[in-house]
């Protein structure tokens, strides 16, 4: 796919996201403001999982219009929306990613460095649908995430070298 294809494609998956999050904004008797719109444009304009505070960062230009808690409440609605899936990858906060033109997928999660690693793997998914089967079970969805440890730490591009130790 040419370049200038795939930004066209993206453009109208946002456009196709905003307008079902206008929706679903409308038929729970919410406002569409300007707020909701401008954050919900950045969060479907991510490639990688992000927390509230990253994404709060991402606006830091705009903190007198756009709070914590409006992030909250804004990723709130998007997950009784089902437009955001909610990750807890064992540490203190979640993460997040938009939902609408991205395949269902699995993570692996590295304890010391953080790095998170999206993963497909069809005999894992036949495997699942079998054991649902057996247990008297239709899988609707399911979460998969593995945690582990970057095999070779000192080859890994997470560690920061300058200061010993992962981020």
């Amino acid at each position: 796919m040419k370049k200038e294809d795939k930004k066209k494609n993206e453009a109208q998956s946002i456009q196709y996201e905003m307008e079902v999050f206008a929706e679903f904004l409308k038929k729970k008797g919410l406002k569409v403001t300007s707020q909701r719109m401008l954050v919900a444009e950045k969060i479907f304009s991510l490639h990688q999982h992000f927390t509230a505070e990253s994404l709060l960062d991402m606006f830091k230009d705009r903190r007198d219009e756009i709070s914590k808690a409006t992030i909250y409440r804004i990723i709130g609605i998007m997950l009784e929306a089902r437009l955001l899936t909610e990750h807890d990858f064992g540490r203190d906060f979640k993460y997040y990613e938009h939902i609408i033109g991205h395949d269902h997928h699995d993570h692996i999660i590295c304890t010391d460095c953080n790095r998170i690693v999206e993963f497909l793997e069809p005999r894992i998914e036949d495997l699942q649908e079998k054991v649902a089967r057996e247990k008297g079970f239709k899988i609707t969805r399911h979460k998969l995430n593995i945690f582990g440890s970057c095999l070779k730490k000192s080859d890994c591009p997470y560690f920061q070298k300058d200061k010993g130790n992962f981020s």
